[in-house]
Formats: C-alpha cells, structure tokens, sequence
C-alpha cells in the first residue's frame, strides 16, 4: 500500500503584504503522512490553539499518542513550536532522529515511500520528505514537503527576494531539485499545489551556462541520486555533488560552497 499524505491545517502567511498592514501573521501548513506503521506529524508550529491540530487528528482516526514521528522541516520556530504534543513520538530534524535523549543518523531512504533530501538556502537546517502517494491518491505521483524552500506558490518569486534565507544561492539550488522530483509541492505556509505551475526564473549567469554544451555524466550522487558530470562532482568527497557537499566554506580541497556561487 502506497503512502498517502494530508493537509491537517493550512497554513498561511502576510509576509508579502506586511508593509502594508503594519502586522505579521504566519502559521505553518500541517500535513500528515502515513506510510505502513509510521504516522508522522510535519511541522507542527504556531497556531491558535493546539486544539485545532487535536480535532483534525480525530477527523483522521488519531490521537496524538497514535503520531509515532513528528517532523520539522527546519529550525524555525513557527514551524516546530508544538513539537511537544505528541507524548509518543521520535522527532525528526535536519541532525537526526531524536528519541528521548538520544539521536541517530536519519537514512535517507526513510521508510519505503518516503524519501529524505537536505535541501538548505532558506535555512541551514532545512530538509524536504518527498512522498510517493499512489495513483488512487488525490495528489498521485511525488509530494515534496519542502517547508520554506518554497513558502507558497509563487512567493517569494526567486530566492533572493527571500528575506530569510541564509543562502539564496543554495536556496537556488534546492528550489530546483525540488521542482524536478515532485509532481506536487506543499509549501511551508499555503495549500498544496502542482509543481510544473511554478516556472524556475534564470539569472544571467546561468542563462549562459545553459547555452554552453553540458559534460558527460561520469557518476551519479549517492545522496540525491542525480547525473553528476566533472563539474557536478565535489573533490573530497566524489561520490557526492557539489549541493549535497557538505563540505564548510573553509574547506580548501573542494571548494564547493564557493563553487555554487559561479553556477
């Protein structure tokens, strides 16, 4: 049986229009994702009332001692302030999976339908699950849970015009795994919505890049499983591309962080 995914609670935010309103007002979309024994909770943040999630649970048969994982797709507070609901629940984040006082390494592969990416720029910490949801389903094919990669449809319009993001050019870069692996993107603050809507905009620098004739794949990255080509490659680590490098800007062997910067 195919995972199947939920919106509990739509999110939303005025971030585009606070300037006009003089108020900020933000809430994290909620989504529950089910596949074979796991049921987990994706970023359970701010909201008017915890009650609100509680009675949407119920509406799906659950309780908050039934959710056995909750995720928080990156360290921002309006997506993991209620992470605590949830009594019986290991908490999966960017740096692991947390069970009580101890954390283990997440597998990428974490469950059969659910796949976990680090897709960083909006935050560091960010991590997108793209869920494979059967053709019965009323969203078939890959979901991408991505939070604030993108925070809804259209907005912010390129990674730049992000605010908050820590790096536009990763963000760049994540935004556009996103859109390739998933027919479908749940945002971090609006409803669902198909990935082909969103055309990706391209700066000068890669207009020109595009142009140029692309090397032959020489590999294929063991994290994200996409055709590496010379370029692709990070040096200290070759089974790995440069945006899944994990490599610091003070790294003088691969340089991938600064590499990023010239794509």
């Amino acid at each position: 049986m195919s995972a199947s995914v939920k919106i509990l609670i739509e999110g939303y935010t005025n971030a585009n229009e606070v300037g006009e309103t003089g108020e900020e007002k933000t809430q994290p979309t909620i989504t529950l994702v089910r596949d074979g024994d796991t049921v987990m909770v994706v970023d359970p943040g701010i909201m008017n009332s915890q009650q609100d999630l509680i009675d949407k649970l119920a509406e799906e048969n659950l309780t908050v001692d039934d959710v056995n994982i909750v995720c928080i797709t990156h360290s921002h507070i309006d997506h993991y302030r209620n992470i605590g609901m949830f009594p019986n629940a290991k908490v999966l984040e960017y740096f692991g999976v947390w069970e009580k006082n101890s954390v283990e390494n997440w597998q990428e592969q974490f469950s059969p339908d659910i796949q976990i990416l680090r897709t960083p720029g909006h935050d560091k910490t960010d991590i997108t699950l793209f869920v494979t949801t059967g053709p019965d389903s009323e969203s078939p094919g890959v979901v991408a849970i991505c939070g604030d990669v993108f925070w809804k449809e259209n907005y912010p319009a390129e990674p730049k015009d992000d605010s908050l993001a820590s790096n536009p050019v990763e963000l760049g870069h994540s935004r556009e795994m996103v859109l390739k692996m998933s027919d479908w993107i749940i945002p971090g603050h609006g409803p669902m919505y198909k990935a082909e809507k969103i055309q990706m905009p391209e700066d000068e620098g890669r207009s020109k890049i595009a142009k140029k004739e692309e090397p032959k794949p020489i590999g294929v990255c063991k994290r994200c499983h996409r055709s590496m080509n010379r370029r692709d490659r990070c040096l200290c680590r070759p089974w790995l591309c440069h945006n899944c490098c994990e490599c610091g800007l003070d790294c003088d062997l691969c340089g991938c962080s600064h590499k990023k910067e010239l794509q």
